[in-house]
C-alpha cells in the first residue's frame, strides 16, 4: 500500500472554553470561597494561651519552703492562698495564726485561730493554735480549758502539752509547766514549741544562762527561725547584761530573715548599749521595710533624742506609740512630751498631753513632773 508520508493531519481547533477551562474552574472555585468564607480562610484573633490556675497543693508546697527559709511573711502569703482556694479547711488559718504569733501579731493570730475553731471544733492542732493565742493575750482560763480539750482528743501530742507548759510557766505555775514540757519532749525530742518553752520557764525563773542553753537547742532545731535568736539575745541583754553578745545574736537574727521586726531587734539592741548612730542607721532600714511596725519608730525616736535630735524624734516617737498603743512604756511617754519641749520652737500644749500620760502610769515620774514643770515655767 502506498503511503503518503506528506501529509499531516489538520489540528482540531479547540473553543475558547476548551483553551481556558483550567482558568476558568480556579475561577469558580475561588467564587465559592468567597461566598462560603470557611472558618479556616478567615484570618483569625490571636487569642493567649490560658495559664493553668495553681492548685491549693502547689502553695502549701511554697509555705513549707518559704517557712523552712524563715521567710514568715511569704509562707503566711501561700498560706493565704490555700485558705481562699479551700475555704472550709481550718488548716491553712491554723498555719497562719501559728505565724502570726512569731511576729508578735497576737490580735491578727486569735482572730484566724477563732475562724479555724469554728470549721473545726474537734481538730486538736486547732484547738491547741487557739489556746496559745489566748495565752498570748492574757487570757489564761480559755487557753488552758481549750489546751486540755485538745489534750483530751490526742493525749501525745507533744505541742499541746508544750502549750500547757507556757500557759503554766505564764501564771507562774512552774512546776506544773515543767512536768508537761519534759513529758512533751518525751513524745518529741525535737519539738521545737517544747524546746523554746522550756526556755522561756527558764528565762521566767531568772536562770538566764540555762535558758541560753534551751534557746540554743530550739536553733538547732530550727535554725530559721528569726524569733529564736532574738529571745536568745534578749537573755544576753537583760538577763545577763552582755550587750556584746545580745548583738551578735540580733545580727544572727538579721542573716536568718531580714525584715522590720529583725532589724529593731538590731537597733535597740545597739541604742541599749549606747551605739546611737549605728541604732539609728539600722532602725530607720527597719521603718522603711515596714512603716506600720510600731516598735520599730519608737525606738528611732529614742535613739534620734538619745542624739539630742529632738525635731526628727517628734514625729518617729509619736507615729510610733500611736502603732504600738498601750504597750507603750512610761520613759516612751515622757521622752516625747520632752522632745516637745526642747525641740525648736517648743511645743508645751502637745507635750503636756504625752507626759499627762505617763503621769498615769507613775504619778511621782520625776522626768514627767520635770516636764511639766518647764511648761509651766514659760
Amino acid at each position: 500500500m502506498y503511503l503518503d508520508r506528506s501529509y499531516r493531519p489538520r489540528r482540531r481547533r479547540r473553543g475558547i472554553i476548551g483553551r481556558f477551562w483550567p482558568l476558568i474552574l480556579l475561577g469558580i472555585v475561588g467564587i465559592i470561597l468567597y461566598e462560603q468564607r470557611p472558618t479556616w480562610l478567615v484570618p483569625q484573633p490571636i487569642r493567649p494561651t490560658a495559664i493553668p490556675t495553681r492548685s491549693a497543693l502547689a502553695f502549701l508546697a511554697d509555705a513549707e519552703a518559704a517557712y523552712q527559709a524563715g521567710n514568715i511573711h511569704a509562707a503566711i502569703e501561700a498560706y493565704q492562698e490555700v485558705a481562699r482556694l479551700e475555704p472550709e479547711n481550718p488548716a491553712p488559718l491554723a498555719a497562719q495564726s501559728r505565724l502570726y504569733l512569731i511576729l508578735q501579731d497576737v490580735p491578727t493570730s486569735l482572730r484566724l485561730a477563732q475562724r479555724a475553731a469554728e470549721l473545726a471544733p474537734d481538730d486538736p492542732d486547732v484547738l491547741t493554735t487557739l489556746a496559745r493565742a489566748l495565752d498570748w493575750t492574757g487570757d489564761y482560763e480559755s487557753a488552758l480549758n481549750y489546751a486540755l480539750d485538745s489534750l483530751e482528743i490526742d493525749p501525745q501530742n507533744a505541742t499541746t502539752l508544750a502549750v500547757l507548759g507556757e500557759i503554766y510557766t505564764d501564771v507562774g505555775n512552774w512546776d506544773v509547766a515543767e512536768e508537761y514540757l519534759n513529758e512533751a519532749l518525751e513524745v518529741d525530742p525535737q519539738n521545737v514549741t517544747a524546746l523554746r518553752n522550756m526556755a522561756y520557764l527558764y528565762e521566767m525563773r531568772g536562770d538566764y544562762e540555762a535558758a541560753i542553753q534551751a534557746y540554743d537547742a530550739a536553733i538547732a532545731a530550727a535554725p530559721n527561725r528569726f524569733d529564736l535568736y532574738i529571745a536568745k539575745g534578749r537573755q544576753y541583754r537583760i538577763g545577763l547584761l552582755d550587750y556584746e553578745k545580745a548583738i551578735e545574736s540580733y545580727r544572727q537574727a538579721v542573716a536568718v530573715y531580714e525584715s522590720a521586726i529583725t532589724l529593731d531587734a538590731l537597733g535597740d539592741g545597739l541604742y541599749n548599749m549606747g551605739d546611737h548612730l549605728t541604732a539609728i542607721r539600722e532602725l530607720r532600714k527597719a521603718v522603711e521595710m515596714d512603716p506600720n511596725y510600731g516598735p520599730a519608730h519608737v525606738h528611732l525616736g529614742m535613739a534620734l533624742y538619745a542624739r539630742r535630735n529632738y525635731e526628727d524624734a517628734v514625729p518617729a516617737l509619736e507615729k510610733g506609740l500611736n502603732l504600738v498603743g498601750d504597750s507603750a512604756r512610761i520613759e516612751q511617754l515622757y521622752t516625747l512630751g520632752l522632745a516637745y519641749i526642747y525641740k525648736d520652737p517648743p511645743e508645751c500644749d502637745k507635750a503636756v498631753t504625752w507626759l499627762r500620760k505617763a503621769l498615769e502610769i507613775d504619778p511621782e515620774s520625776g522626768p514627767a513632773l520635770e516636764g511639766l514643770s518647764l511648761c509651766n515655767a514659760r
